[in-house]
């Protein structure tokens, strides 16, 4: 085992198999996307035109790609709203409150 480690630490430091580790290692969190909030009720809204910097619905599109392709058609921006509910878990000494993803069906209003 001793002469593992001497092999270990005697070898040269090369720095670019140093950088390499590094940032393999740093690559470790998941990144967010929108398809975690696709585990719940996801909807895209386009914004109204006169808005005034308030957030107004206007159509409401069944996929994101449709409502980009319209976000771009007509200049307007468009909303990806989720739905949640805060939730409190009682079961042991101090309270936990977490969000839990709403799964009812959507009603789209035609």
């Amino acid at each position: 085992m001793k002469s593992e480690l001497a092999a270990i630490t005697e070898a040269p430091a090369d720095s670019k198999n140093r950088s390499e580790t590094v940032s393999t290692r740093s690559r470790k969190g998941k990144r967010r996307s929108a398809s975690t909030a696709s585990s719940g009720t996801v909807r895209f809204f386009l914004s109204k035109a006169e808005s005034n910097g308030i957030p107004v619905l206007d159509r409401e599109f069944p996929t994101e790609p449709e409502a980009i392709l319209e976000s771009l058609k007509t200049g307007r921006t468009y909303f990806v709203i989720s739905e949640w509910k805060g939730a409190a878990d009682l079961s042991k000494k101090m309270p936990l409150i977490k969000k839990e993803v709403v799964t009812s069906r959507r009603q789209t209003a035609d």
